[in-house]
């Protein structure tokens, strides 16, 4: 791998005496698509925070672009192109549809407080330029029809994939995906994995999935990681995933997971 997009090197995060994530070493290229699983508890989420800003490291070094992240705010790493989405839908339930993506443009305004506070010209040309772009977006992902509808009021899978829009309106070089198949049956699994793969395709970008369902994990990710009470214990294709013995041990358990797990190359 040439210089990576992101970049953990030996990232520590203690929480009184407990070590939640403990010397991690992950890199991510440019439009690689990366899986990080583990059982419930292993420090998936909680890698998640420390990428995004919301903790910051014990010890170790997190570089994005190349450049040193830790200590940024959420914003911040957001302006320079890192974005998520969390396991927890967090629609802004009573603001439109297209309000929860346009809310996401904010960092890439050009407009002025005098301009935003007087409605000039260079004001209502910008957000022209920004609903236009918005309504684009929402076209691309089939969410145009209900622009103009509150976010509660969409169907749970239209509701992840408004999440992802959102996401997606920041115009982020890396996307971290956290559980987006929770809650979904079997048929919106298999449509998420077509999405996901064409985000990637579509916007040329990065994507970091954290998921439980093996399927959707070994079905698009190029490289997993395996996390087990915070440490690193595996890495690699899918199909080295699969058969290495720590993992099985670790997470995929039993001979029922196996199965399901290689059903996804068969």
């Amino acid at each position: 791998m040439s210089q990576p997009l992101l970049k953990l090197d030996q990232v520590t995060i203690q929480f009184g005496g407990l070590t939640a994530v403990s010397k991690l070493d992950l890199a991510i290229g440019d439009r690689e698509m990366v899986g990080l699983i583990g059982p419930n508890g292993a420090g998936k989420t909680t890698a998640f925070n420390l990428i995004t800003g919301v903790y910051q490291p014990t010890a170790g070094r997190i570089e994005f672009a190349g450049l040193p992240i830790a200590g940024l705010k959420a914003h911040e790493l957001t302006k320079l192109g890192v974005a998520r989405t969390f396991q927890n839908i967090r629609l802004f339930g009573s603001l439109s549809v297209l309000d929860n993506v346009r809310a996401a443009t904010q960092l890439h305004r050009s407009h002025g407080v005098i301009n935003a506070l007087w409605r000039g010209r260079a004001f209502r040309e910008s957000e022209k330029e920004v609903r236009s772009f918005v309504m684009d977006l929402l076209g691309i992902f089939k969410l145009d029809g209900c622009a103009d509808e509150e976010a509660k009021s969409l169907p749970y899978g239209d509701q992840r994939r408004l999440e992802i829009v959102r996401a997606l309106a920041t115009k982020p070089k890396l996307l971290l995906l956290d559980e987006p198949a929770a809650g979904m049956n079997p048929t919106e699994k298999e449509a998420l994995m077509h999405l996901i793969r064409f985000i990637q395709e579509k916007f040329q970008i990065s994507i970091l999935l954290v998921e439980h369902d093996m399927k959707v994990v070994m079905g698009i990710c190029e490289r997993i990681a395996v996390l087990e009470y915070g440490v690193k214990i595996s890495e690699g294709t899918p199909a080295e995933i699969q058969s290495d013995p720590r993992v099985i041990k670790a997470y995929l358990g039993t001979e029922d997971d196996e199965e399901n797990v290689e059903v996804v190359h068969a």
